[in-house]
Parts: structure tokens; C-alpha cells; sequence
């Protein structure tokens, strides 16, 4: 090998070198930068989600009275509308039974998205664009947070990504969003870690086959996998609640009228 080859040689290493550097260095930036991110989203979610009780009584679509609830400690996450994904339209119900409740009360507006059975949804861009548009709407009424509770088959996801996306998008950045999910969503079935909310509030009821295992780990001190379910959790008052809801928000469901009785029981299962 010439001397003019070793000096090209070695010049050629010295580049490989310097470009294997500049590739780690570069790589380390990202990932400080995607860390940040991170750092940055959580305390965004953790300081929009700081403004809300820690108990929230879910208000469905019948009469309720709940003037006797007391403002400072208890939240009322009420159904606003129903959507009705028909065909390649959105039908809007909105709410028509009374809701009363103290002044100062935290309000959470919820939005029920359910598929026809007679004409299976499209699930198509303009359909979502028609949701994402009815649920921005609500951000008028002047909520404390947007509630979105849907199910979702596994080809039915993308679609419920991207109305997530669109949503969060075009809300206001003060005002939260929370979703309701599936508990086994929260477990081995992730698809939520990726959704721009600030929670996902694992639905701890109506569970089926499994329901006694889950339950009991959540009791011993086991946890959800994504990270946004981890701070609240959905119970019900004619099942097992204490114990389920230790350090974290709790959204109260009653399948009967609320009652000053029935609140104060259920916050007293929720407190052991």
C-alpha cells in the first residue's frame, strides 16, 4: 500500500469516526428532546386534570336532582349528547332530562358515541370531521372538561384515534379531555398510550368473564399499564367499589336516581 493510500485511508476512518459521533450525539438529542416532550405533556395534563374533584358522579340521561352534593369535594360529569354514527352521518341527541346542581359545581360534559345497528357506521374523514366538530361544540357551554365514552373494536381504533387527534386539536388548551376505556384496555390490550388526553378512566363494572382476577390484583396493589389510566377509575354503586379506587379520582355511575343517602354511602365505600 502507497503512502498517498495509508494517508487516504486513514482519512476515510477519521471521517467514519467523526460521523459515528455526530449519528450518537444526534441520537441522544432526539431522545432528550422526546423526553422533554414528554416531561412537557405530563405536566400539561397533570395541571389541566388538577382543577377537578376527586369525586364525580356521572349524571346519565335521566331527572336528577343534585342540589344537596356540596360543590367544593364532588364533580358532576353529566351526558350532554348522544352521536349516533348511522350510515355516513352523525345524529346528534342532546340531553332532554333536567339536571340541578349547586352553583360552583364542576361540570364535565360527556358525549355517548354509539354505532347504529341497522347501518353499520362508514367510519369514514368526513364522518369523523361531523363528531369532532359537535364534541368542540360543547367547549361553548363552558365545561370544566370533555368527557368521550365509546367502544371501539380493534378495526374500529383508527377511527377513534384520529377523532381523538382531531378533538384535542381544535379544543381549547385549557380545557381537558378524558375518555372512558375498556378495562382490559388498560392492560394487555394498550392502544391508549398514544391518545392525546389527560385520562383514561378504566371502567372497573359490567366487566364479564375476569372481572373477580382483576379486581383482586387492583386490591393487592397492582396497577394499569398506560400511564393516563393510572390517576381515576369508573365504579359502580351496585357493585363491589371499596378498596378500587385508593389515591386516585373516582367517577361514580348509579343505575338508580342519585340520593343524598346514596352520595355520602358511596363516598364512604369510595374513602376505604
Amino acid at each position: 500500500m502507497t503512502c498517498r493510500h495509508r494517508n487516504q485511508l486513514g482519512k476515510v476512518k477519521r471521517n467514519l469516526h467523526s460521523t459515528a459521533k455526530m449519528v450518537i450525539v444526534l441520537a441522544a438529542l432526539l431522545a432528550g428532546a422526546a423526553d422533554s416532550r414528554d416531561a412537557v405533556q405530563g405536566s400539561l395534563r397533570a395541571d389541566r386534570m388538577s382543577r377537578l374533584p376527586r369525586v364525580i358522579l356521572w349524571a346519565w340521561e335521566r331527572r336528577e336532582n343534585l342540589n344537596f352534593i356540596d360543590p367544593n369535594t364532588t364533580g358532576v360529569a353529566y351526558l350532554a349528547c348522544t352521536l349516533d354514527l348511522d350510515g355516513d352521518t352523525v345524529l346528534m341527541r342532546p340531553r332532554f332530562q333536567p339536571l340541578t346542581v349547586p352553583p360552583r359545581t364542576t361540570l364535565i360534559a360527556v358525549v355517548r358515541i354509539e354505532n347504529d345497528r341497522r347501518r353499520p357506521p362508514a367510519l369514514s374523514a368526513a364522518q369523523r370531521v361531523d363528531a369532532a366538530r359537535i364534541i368542540v361544540g360543547l367547549a361553548a357551554t363552558s365545561p370544566a372538561a370533555i368527557q368521550v365514552d365509546f367502544d371501539a373494536t380493534r378495526s374500529e381504533r383508527a377511527f377513534y384515534r384520529d377523532l381523538i387527534a382531531d378533538v384535542r386539536s381544535r379544543l381549547p388548551a385549557s380545557v381537558p379531555l378524558s375518555m372512558t376505556a375498556l378495562a382490559s384496555w388498560c392492560f394487555d390490550d394498550d392502544w391508549l398510550s398514544s391518545l392525546p388526553v389527560d385520562e383514561a378512566v378504566p371502567m372497573l363494572y359490567r366487566m364479564g368473564p375476569g372481572a373477580g382476577e382483576i379486581t383482586a390484583y387492583l386490591r393487592q396493589g397492582g396497577g394499569f399499564v398506560p400511564a393516563l389510566s393510572r390517576n381515576s377509575v369508573g365504579l359502580s354503586l351496585d357493585e363491589q367499589v371499596a378498596g378500587l379506587a385508593m389515591g386516585k379520582r373516582v367517577y361514580l355511575f348509579s343505575p338508580k336516581p342519585w340520593t343524598a343517602a346514596s352520595v355520602r354511602s358511596a363516598i364512604g365505600q369510595v374513602a376505604q
